[in-house]
């Protein structure tokens, strides 16, 4: 599972930090989604968001890898819920419009946006990582665009 951490710039978003929740396959299921909400918290702690941006489930042919990708969602979900953060949910589509411009973008297309919308030190090579910069950054963006538009109003 990836996650990200994003503070708003006057020209790029800033990574505060990203990386993988790192959780051992030959565990258990219920010590795998431990390792993850464990893992959430110590972030939520150390970094005080004050949202949480998730990717919404889409259909999925391999009914395993929904079925595990579900259980950390709702880890990540329930972590978020607890913290008292906001929770935003966006679709991959949603993403791909948000950083690319084009909702039939590829993994490829988004990653190489990003370092043109977010100050990186380093390219973000691993899609899980790349993925949570683009969903943290689609909420931003968003966030920011709802501001505006109540400050206007």
């Amino acid at each position: 599972m990836g996650y990200a951490f994003l503070v708003a710039g006057s020209d790029r978003a800033t990574l505060v930090e990203c990386g993988l929740v790192d959780v051992r396959a030959s565990t258990s299921a219920a010590e795998r989604l431990l390792a993850i909400s464990e893992a959430l918290d110590a972030l939520i702690r150390r970094h005080h968001p004050t949202a949480l941006a998730v990717e919404r489930l889409f259909f999925n042919k391999n009914a395993r890898t929904a079925m595990r990708v579900s259980e950390a969602r709702g880890v990540a979900l329930l972590c978020g819920a607890r913290a008292g953060l906001e929770i935003a949910e966006y679709t991959p589509q949603d993403v791909k419009i948000s950083v690319t411009g084009d909702g039939r973008g590829d993994k490829k297309a988004v990653q190489r946006m990003l370092p043109r919308l977010v100050a990186l030190d380093t390219p973000i090579t691993q899609d899980n990582v790349a993925d949570a910069v683009a969903i943290a950054l689609t909420h931003l963006q968003r966030a920011q665009f709802a501001a505006a538009v109540a400050a206007a109003t």
